[in-house]
């Protein structure tokens, strides 16, 4: 099992094409902590032959960032958004919110700038399209850019959102919201929000839990494009009742009618930390607790299972569930595990590093 050839990080996006994972970006490029030490690294991981590849910088290439939105989509891959780099008043490097939208073509490794992104932070943006954000949900539906939410510092403050975005032709298009929005039963269209879970499909994205000023959530809502326009529907409310705790930042998945999450935090009570493992019925509306919390929390060689793990790069091929990396127990962390829908099974592909820092 050979480690993976770059430092441990959170926050890196990842998303599939074919047999091969792309990851990007996140928090540690050079084994800090701190949210300044961000990359702008491209990797594939090629799953059948187990190899990693660093892709080649050539031409136009996002800045460094972390916690984007990063799809496929027709053979390309699409990033969006995130929080990146900027210059203070002072000539200090601090951190920007951003949205600017870039498009990957594996085939020649190059990528090409859509929009550039603006800065809300003194002057309004266009309107017509959506604000600077970190932790969007974004997901590829029919063929369409779905975002949905996150977390912004601009002109207006430090705010979480919940509004709703399709890119399509060129174009973005706002969906009006529905009141009442929020996270309990009554609720037609779900509460502000960062953080969250979600996946789709080729007819709907499903999005749970997150963080808002009320606390973590783990409420799961359904937009259905079987809707002329497009719906939200809930399908599970917050709230005490059998099921997980709420919590934000975890793996999630889709297989099968069947939504699955792995670990995850509480953003309320930091220290509550979670590797345990839950599945969603789409059919039934219910969860069932697959792998209770459990322990140890180890992440070399000889771990059984992975440990508490949140802020992980995760992403479905076939019949497979690949995560890897993110926040672990006392630092970032760099195991790599693969599980099977099929058997409910993990695998470690490849331990930790033995350079993976301690931070807390």
């Amino acid at each position: 099992m050979n480690p993976v050839p770059f430092f441990s990080r959170r926050s890196m996006a990842v998303t599939a094409l074919a047999e091969c994972l792309y990851f990007f970006g996140g928090v540690g490029a050079s084994g800090k902590e701190s949210i300044l030490d961000v990359s702008a690294d491209l990797w594939r991981y090629n799953t059948v032959t187990q190899k990693w590849q660093e892709i080649q910088r050539v031409g136009p290439w996002p800045g460094a960032r972390r916690c984007v939105g990063f799809v496929t989509q027709d053979d390309r891959l699409l990033l969006w958004g995130g929080s990146g780099l900027r210059g203070d008043v002072c000539g200090q490097q601090a951190y920007s919110f951003l949205n600017d939208f870039w498009r990957f073509d594996p085939a020649i490794g190059t990528w090409n700038l859509l929009e550039p992104s603006e800065d809300n932070r003194v002057t309004p943006g266009d309107p017509s399209r959506p604000p600077p954000r970190y932790t969007p949900v974004v997901q590829s539906l029919r063929g369409r850019l779905f975002l949905f939410g996150g977390y912004t510092e601009d002109r207006l403050g430090k705010r979480k959102l919940n509004d709703l975005w399709f890119w399509s032709n060129g174009n973005w298009l706002e969906v009006a919201a529905e009141e009442p929005s929020g996270y309990y039963r009554g609720a037609r269209w779900p509460g502000i929000r960062y953080g969250s879970m979600s996946a789709g499909d080729k007819r709907s994205v499903y999005v749970c839990g997150g963080f808002s000023d009320a606390g973590d959530h783990i409420d799961v809502w359904q937009f259905d494009m079987a809707e002329p326009s497009g719906a939200w529907r809930m399908l599970s409310p917050d709230g005490p009742r059998e099921g997980p705790q709420a919590r934000y930042c975890a793996g999630f998945a889709l297989w099968e009618r069947k939504l699955f999450m792995f670990g995850g935090r509480s953003r309320r009570f930091p220290k509550v930390n979670f590797n345990d493992l839950w599945i969603f019925d789409l059919e039934t509306h219910r969860w069932e607790m697959i792998f209770d919390n459990r322990t140890p929390h180890r992440y070399d060689k000889f771990a059984e299972f992975p440990a508490y793990h949140a802020k992980s790069s995760s992403a479905v091929i076939g019949d497979h569930w690949f995560l890897w990396g993110g926040e672990g127990l006392c630092g970032h962390v760099s195991d790599f595990w693969v599980f099977d829908f099929r058997t409910l099974t993990w695998r470690l592909l490849s331990e930790a590093r033995p350079d993976d820092p301690l931070f807390w």
